[in-house]
């Protein structure tokens, strides 16, 4: 999934004169989507509606989401009978609005909704979003879909059905400074253990040797699934009972602890944006974060660093498996929507899969559709990286609708715990899937 740029996070820690300075952040705000934009107004191509429809777009904003946002919008303004509106909100407030508005009984107040794995999923689950497959099947030739990538389709389905179109694949990488590697004569880990090693190696030559999205509100559960499936873990049997408390897990979990003394204090109130702007400041030795965090990060116009950072795969574990996550972001249908949703399905496709749209969109977003990830004019330094680890079994967490939020809200709070040694790691997990089994039980996810 493409994790969030905490912004109100960031501010706060600028304001308390944390590492995170007001410049920085500055220096991570979304670059400009005209070349998007023009693009888009060239391939919208959609049947005008009979009758005047307003169409309201909910997407927050972030530098691998708004080029796409920009091409529904501004791409289509100019369709007969069509009034499209988008004001970008932050992550969090994309959540809240789009369960008030896809679940209320009556018009929904957004007709479109950015969504990645785990919200689609949830969406799909409840019956709150339109199934595409049938407008796939009678646009596949003139939107050109069969395109699109087989892992994008399959990130938007549930059940058997799409319930999305989808813009980007997503995984995460690992970045490093390349120049203070070299000066420590290490190499970029491959596994835990050189991870470790090279952040003892790097400790008094940098202010962090290593940096992770482990906000303790969201993030951290994806970091425990990073080294609990990489290791042959697994979260729940086919009954959807945990299953996390294993000899996996328990290693995962002390594997996180390991690496805190070697992160910033701040670590557990970190979202990407954070770990990005440490990495521009030049603060940070290496990473591992969401691919569409590479561009800004090697970007001269917003980091110091921008030249002397490299990209490699995640490092692996037990299995063989990077300890990474894939994600696929989109855009799904209101099934309470008043406009057509042929139409709002001739905005998405036409624009956001464009050719040229998705080229345009290539410096911060994987595409979705195989031909451009192939086209050596569009390709980015980073991208090796990226299908290599996808193709190296990085994995989506579970595709089940209750893993986000319900999870991660039972779940952190011990995984917190435990990496800073408020609770031995064996307890928080018992805890943790004791918790969480209660929890499924009471809504019927477990019988």
């Amino acid at each position: 999934m493409t994790v969030p740029t905490r912004l109100t996070r960031r501010l706060k820690l600028a304001a308390a004169g944390g590492a995170i300075s007001v410049a920085a952040v500055a220096g991570c705000s979304a670059p400009t989507t005209t070349t998007t934009a023009a693009a888009a107004a060239k391939a919208c191509d959609v049947t005008p509606p009979a009758q005047p429809a307003t169409v309201n777009v909910l997407a927050f904003s972030a530098p691998a989401i708004d080029p796409f946002s920009d091409a529904m919008v501004k791409g289509c303004k100019g369709t007969k009978n069509v009034t499209l509106n988008h004001t970008p909100v932050d992550f969090t407030g994309q959540i809240q609005k789009a369960e008030l508005a896809l679940s209320t009984s009556g018009k929904s107040a957004y007709d479109i909704v950015e969504v990645y794995n785990s919200t689609l999923l949830k969406y799909a689950s409840k019956g709150w979003v339109q199934p595409l497959d049938d407008y796939i099947a009678k646009y596949k030739e003139k939107y050109r879909l069969g395109d699109v990538d087989p892992a994008a389709w399959k990130g938007v389905s549930y059940n058997g059905k799409v319930y999305g179109i989808p813009n980007q694949v997503n995984t995460q990488i690992l970045i490093y400074r390349k120049d203070l590697f070299q000066a420590a004569g290490i190499k970029p880990p491959t596994t835990y253990d050189e991870m470790l090693s090279a952040a003892k190696a790097l400790k008094g030559k940098v202010d962090y040797p290593l940096s992770l999205v482990w906000g303790s509100d969201d993030a951290i559960l994806d970091g425990f699934h990073e080294w609990l499936v990489a290791g042959g873990g697994t979260w729940f049997d086919k009954d959807n009972k945990p299953t996390f408390d294993s000899a996996q897990g328990r290693k995962a979990l002390q594997q996180m602890k390991d690496l805190m003394p070697y992160m910033p204090k701040d670590t557990l109130s970190f979202g990407n944006g954070d770990v990005m702007a440490l990495m521009q400041q030049g603060k940070v030795a290496m990473t591992v974060i969401w691919a569409t965090r590479a561009a800004p990060i090697n970007d001269p116009s917003a980091s110091k660093v921008a030249g002397k950072v490299a990209f490699a795969p995640a490092p692996k574990g037990m299995t063989g498996t990077p300890a990474s996550e894939n994600s696929v972001d989109g855009f799904a249908i209101a099934k309470n929507s008043a406009v057509p949703a042929e139409t709002l399905f001739q905005i998405i496709a036409s624009t956001t899969l464009n050719k040229d749209v998705q080229v345009g969109a290539s410096k911060v977003a994987l595409p979705a559709l195989a031909s451009v990830q192939k086209d050596s004019k569009a390709q980015q330094p980073h991208w090796p990286a990226a299908l290599e680890n996808i193709a190296n079994g990085a994995q989506p967490l579970p595709a089940v609708p209750f893993m986000d939020p319900l999870t991660k809200s039972v779940v952190n709070p011990y995984l917190t715990k435990a990496v800073t040694g408020a609770m031995p790691v064996d307890t928080a997990l018992a805890q943790a899937s004791s918790a969480l089994e209660k929890a499924l039980r009471e809504q019927g996810y477990i019988k």
